[in-house]
């Protein structure tokens, strides 16, 4: 190829030795390649010497310096030519005391601690038991459910204690635990599958358990171990039920004292209106859930909208009056409103021609903050209303104390500053108090704006006295008095069938990050990405989302 060896001999031919003299040293046989820029050369000579390249100043050609963007043909730099270095070295870092470890080298272990040793445990998959995996990372998040087994003494059946330790042991090492090591639940599966064979299914040849449903296994945590063995811890004292069949909860008639009611608990007020001739006149009864369903249509774009519509719709009963079965008209208002609200989407359906539950992928859009009083009793609207109020006045007031310490502290700092008054400065204040327009006085102003302030707080007045006048509706000190909550958790479904997939659980860390409990793995994630689970596609999508109650009007504030 003669363009090639043309292209060779070019190079071979630009290519001199050159020696280099740098304080008390001398380079012999330096390589120059004249066709190459100045900065290739000084890359060499550092290589050599150690002096950096903003350093170095190279003398002995025409001229006196090489500049960097020389031409050294243009210089004249011959065969054997001597070139003179200026510049100090760099100090030669010494050997670490330690030897260096790189991450290439580091066991997966060891990496993951320098990365998340922060984060909490993950839990091992012991054959699609992630539905059970992230039930458990969200559940165990609510403080009461972990003070609860903390303070279980034992009482109830063989089966029922071996369950409620094992979940109290399980729920210690989590909460002992970091994402460098997951932990291995073998006791707690064990025991859940016993106590609950339906979770014990095996596919078909025993190749395996079977997917289960991640918002049945949440159902059965709280209604068949929670509502079953344990109530609210009250002190030092233990957190066994005594009986089977606890008390009401104050205030309710289908809610008990125990602590799947007490935390998750909503009573509602349902009213059956027969839609056919002849039916019996409309009434009402009290009705409780421990779960809020989202079901899904063509037209759902929103948790909220949702939930709404889902406390409203029409059913087939046996209607006493006709004797056989009718069509009613069925509404609920929320009578009670707990600490935690858990919302299910209805995602699943079963068709027929596959004979399977298939997924609806729609994508539902749900809040940070779920305002709910909208949809609560008058009663309950009314005590919400009157506590929401004293909120803002006690709001108000802090803001305006702050205020008025702040310009207090500020007019402090301003008169320490001031130099001392003179008669020349007194004249000049006066002059500017004669050249200031005067300030209305209270009694120019009260009509400006009083007659405002006097309807507002006669609204005030009115609100505080109907719910004076309803009296008490809550029926623990822990229920939720703002009607809002604050979303913290939420389950995910990626997959196509309820009897396949996966489920993922992520709970909020922060206002800006949250963390993802992948079985085994924990990872943590910006805020902003959980609006990528409202659906839409085959990723992770949100199948039940879990609030909190808030204390305060806003998230700011909380």
């Amino acid at each position: 190829d003669m363009p090639g060896l043309a292209f060779l001999l070019q190079i071979y031919m630009s290519t001199i030795n050159v020696t280099v003299k740098w304080g008390k040293k001398k380079f012999e046989a330096v390589e120059l390649d004249k066709s190459a820029p100045v900065d290739l050369f000084k890359a060499q000579l550092f290589a050599l010497t150690n002096v950096p390249v903003e350093r170095q100043k190279i003398m002995g050609v025409k001229g006196g310096t090489v500049k960097d963007g020389a031409d050294w043909e243009a210089l004249g730099v011959k065969q054997g030519q001597v070139l003179m270095l200026m510049g100090s070295a760099e100090a030669v870092p010494e050997a670490p005391a330690e030897k260096t470890i790189f991450v290439e080298d580091m066991p997966a272990v060891d990496v993951a601690a320098l990365t998340a040793s922060k984060n909490p445990g993950g839990l091992t998959n012991l054959g699609n038991t992630c539905y059970l995996n992230s039930s458990l990372q969200v559940m165990i998040r609510i403080p009461e459910v972990s003070l609860a087994l903390q303070k279980y003494a034992g009482t109830g059946g063989e089966s029922e204690k071996a369950l409620l330790f094992a979940m109290r042991e399980l729920v210690g090492e989590l909460e002992r635990s970091n994402a460098t090591q997951e932990v291995r639940p073998f006791k707690f599966v064990s025991v859940f599958r016993q106590n609950f064979p339906m979770f014990a299914q095996q596919a078909e040849g025993g190749r395996g358990f079977v997917q289960q449903d991640a918002q049945e296994c949440w159902s059965t945590l709280v209604t068949n171990v929670l509502a079953q063995r344990l109530k609210l811890p009250d002190g030092g004292a233990p957190s066994d039920l005594d009986n089977a069949s606890p008390p009401l909860l104050p205030h309710q008639q289908e809610l008990r004292d125990n602590l799947g009611d007490a935390l998750f608990g909503v009573e509602k007020v349902t009213r059956y209106a027969c839609a056919e001739a002849g039916g019996e006149e409309p009434y009402e009864k009290r009705e409780k859930d421990t779960v809020l369903k989202c079901h899904i249509n063509e037209k759902t774009a929103h948790l909220y909208t949702a939930v709404e519509a889902s406390l409203s719709e029409s059913i087939e009963k046996h209607s006493a009056a006709l004797g056989r079965e009718a069509l009613f008209d069925k509404t609920e208002q929320i009578a009670r409103l707990p600490p935690y609200l858990a919302v299910n989407f209805v995602r699943f359906q079963y068709r027929k021609d596959t004979e399977k539950r298939a997924k609806i992928l729609r994508p539902i859009s749900f809040p940070d903050v779920l305002d709910v009083r909208n949809l609560c009793t008058k009663e309950l609207q009314a005590n919400i209303a009157s506590h929401n109020n004293r909120l803002e006045e006690a709001r108000d007031k802090a803001a305006a104390d702050k205020a008025s310490a702040d310009k207090a502290a500020a007019d402090k700092a301003a008169a320490a500053a001031a130099p001392a008054d003179t008669g020349e400065h007194t004249l000049a204040g006066a002059a500017a108090l004669a050249a200031k327009p005067a300030e209305p006085t209270p009694m120019e102003t009260e009509g400006a704006g009083s007659s405002g302030e006097a309807d507002r707080s006669k609204a005030v007045e009115e609100i505080h006295a109907e719910a004076a006048r309803i009296g008490p509706v809550h029926a623990l000190e822990c229920d939720n008095r703002t009607g809002q909550y604050e979303l913290f958790g939420i389950i995910t479904h990626q997959g196509r069938t309820a009897e396949g997939g996966h489920y993922v659980a992520w709970v909020k860390r922060d206002a800006k990050t949250w963390l993802v409990f992948d079985d085994e793995t924990v990872a943590e994630v910006d805020a902003p990405r959980i609006k990528e689970l409202y659906g839409g596609g085959d990723w992770h999508i949100a199948y039940m989302c879990l609030y909190r109650k808030m204390e305060t009007l806003s998230l700011e504030e909380e």
